[in-house]
């Protein structure tokens, strides 16, 4: 049986080390991709590839929405603000990661936790 490696999965992929392991027994033949967890660690690698190629993408209009969203439910109305000077800061076009990680860096704590909570919600991480 010919293996089919999880779509957008490189060697530069964020992974759970327990799918990169599932992953390594695959790719050497030692389990094959019949087995329940191998089919669930090759849909959870895909989730990660998507997930990580979502955040490489510009921010578009939609998405400066959705994350204008989930700042402001997490911080306040202020989060408008937040938001716009960070925008200011990027180059352009601003890519999610970039966007997420500065806004990131103006957040307490529990506000991150609140933030990053509310993008998952809204399928951005």
């Amino acid at each position: 049986m010919t293996m089919s490696w999880p779509q957008g999965v490189t060697d530069t992929t964020a992974l759970p080390f327990g799918v990169w392991r599932v992953l390594e027994a695959l790719a050497s033949g030692s389990v094959t991709s019949a087995e329940p967890q191998v089919q669930e660690a090759l849909s959870l690698a895909e989730q990660f590839a998507a997930r990580a190629a979502r955040q490489e993408q510009p921010v578009t209009e939609q998405v400066l929405r959705e994350v204008s969203a989930a700042l402001i439910v997490s911080v306040g109305p202020m989060g408008s603000v937040i938001i716009e000077d960070v925008l200011d800061d990027l180059p352009s076009p601003a890519l999610l990661s970039a966007l997420l990680r500065a806004l990131g860096t103006e957040l307490e704590p529990a506000q991150r936790q609140s933030f990053g909570r509310q993008l998952r919600e809204r399928g951005l991480l």
